[in-house]
């Protein structure tokens, strides 16, 4: 084990609620650090662990790999796996071996990790109590992956966003890995040309285990041509100036099953003023959603948190009305559960595990010095829809240039718990906020 935790002040403002803590767990200024994507689970059941992925030494010398922090114990870290190279949606065509992926199982008791080794993909179990590791399914290798990773909350299935085209052929499509490892099986699933910012995650429902939320469009813009070019990449410097409906980049939401059967449409925006905003997760153990998305009616921005039934159509995603979102004719209305703030400021967001508790930043792609968190309470109350009561938490500081300065908050399976990372140090690191109440 290894402790570097201090506490840290500076993201602690006069409107923090009184007795607020935060604690910065990694703290060598010579390599970075970062929570594990809202998508993907991170904390074990009881909330006294978490995984977070600590980046390679500027001179080389230490590696990368996926970490573990205990709460219970000062905040220490200890390296679950470490790897020399790790694989991305642009390299990975051209390694042989490489690591590419891990995450905890819902249970807390393992990690799963997915490595590239020549034409197979591995992944291997790792036992946190005694860190045995065994090899459980293997797969062909795709043309690549994304890195969009999740596991089921039964931990039998465990999926790999990756491109099954050949690098060669206008408008192959994106689609799903899915490990089955129990049996050390797997399936490839078809998706669709404008899949490629996946955002796979499995629903943690125990009743429906293959469900999994996934996000992508048509795939044809609106100047015809095709989002995803033949070699996996994204035309995101040239894309048609407005989308039509449908056709923008992650402007559209979908619960399916993990074998690619079932599509239901979540009825978030699709207008060129209401735009989903790509973050979004199911509620606790239950069948809605929870989304962010932009609304820019009236010229005036806004960025609302909605809550969503998925709805089923005749004939699934080939229905003429399916892909139209809230536009299409007779769908409910998303229940907007920010109405009640001040002002509807959302980006990232994450639940606990009882759907009761949320976390969220302010957009700071604009300008980062001014986002905040901020933490709220899902309200019941007859007579009217939810609402989230809210309260104001801490500023975390960071520029939001790139991925790693984002603040990307998650709360532990309790709520007592906000990890979210912040580069005001230098460079990115994760810190956590604890000892406060929600309203």
């Amino acid at each position: 084990m290894i402790r570097e935790a201090r506490e840290r002040d500076e993201f602690i403002t006069p409107a923090s609620p009184p007795g607020l803590k935060v604690v910065q767990i990694a703290t060598d200024n010579s390599r970075s650090s970062e929570n594990v994507y809202m998508d993907c689970n991170s904390w074990t059941p009881d909330s006294q662990r978490f995984t977070f992925w600590r980046q390679p030494s500027d001179d080389g010398r230490q590696p990368g790999g996926l970490w573990l922090c205990d709460t219970t114990d000062n905040f220490s870290i200890e390296p679950i796996i470490e790897y020399e190279v790790r694989a991305n949606l642009h390299t990975f065509p051209k390694m042989r071996d490489a690591f590419v992926n891990a995450c905890l199982s819902p249970d807390g008791t393992a990690v799963y990790a997915t490595v590239r080794r020549q034409d197979v993909l591995e992944v291997s179990r790792i036992d946190l109590a005694t860190r045995q590791r065994h090899v459980v399914a293997t797969a062909p290798v795709p043309w690549t992956i994304r890195g969009q990773f999740s596991i089921s909350c039964d931990s039998r299935h465990l999926v790999e966003g990756v491109f099954l085209g050949d690098g060669r052929t206008e408008g192959a499509p994106w689609g799903l890995c899915v490990f089955d490892l129990q049996q050390g099986t797997h399936r490839f699933v078809e998706l669709g040309n404008g899949f490629r910012n996946l955002h796979c995650q499995y629903s943690k429902n125990p009743a429906a285990p293959t469900d999994m939320l996934v996000s992508g469009g048509p795939g044809r813009l609106s100047d015809g041509s095709w989002l995803t070019p033949p070699d996996g990449s994204w035309r995101h410097q040239d894309l048609p100036g407005r989308f039509a409906p449908g056709q923008g980049p992650l402007t559209t939401h979908h619960v399916i099953r993990d074998d690619g059967t079932h599509w239901r449409m979540l009825p978030i925006g699709n207008g060129g003023d209401m735009l989903s905003g790509g973050h979004c997760g199911f509620r606790g153990t239950g069948d809605t959603v929870c989304a962010a998305m932009y609304d820019t009616r009236g010229g005036k921005w806004r960025a609302p948190i909605v809550e969503l039934t998925p709805v089923s159509w005749p004939g699934g995603r080939d229905h003429p009305e399916y892909w139209r979102g809230q536009l299409a004719a007779g769908v409910p209305a998303p229940v907007d559960l920010s109405r009640k703030l001040a002002r509807a400021d959302s980006c990232h967001i994450a639940g606990d595990r009882s759907g009761k508790y949320f976390v969220s930043d302010t957009d700071g792609y604009v300008e980062g010095k001014y986002a905040f968190l901020w933490v709220a309470t899902y309200v019941e109350a007859p007579g009217e829809p939810p609402w989230l009561q809210a309260k104001y938490l801490l500023q975390p500081r960071s520029t939001y240039k790139g991925q790693p300065a984002h603040a990307h908050p998650v709360l532990s399976a309790d709520g007592r718990y906000v990890a979210f990372q912040s580069d005001f140090s230098g460079r990115p690191q994760v810190n956590v906020a604890y000892g406060f109440d929600y309203p």
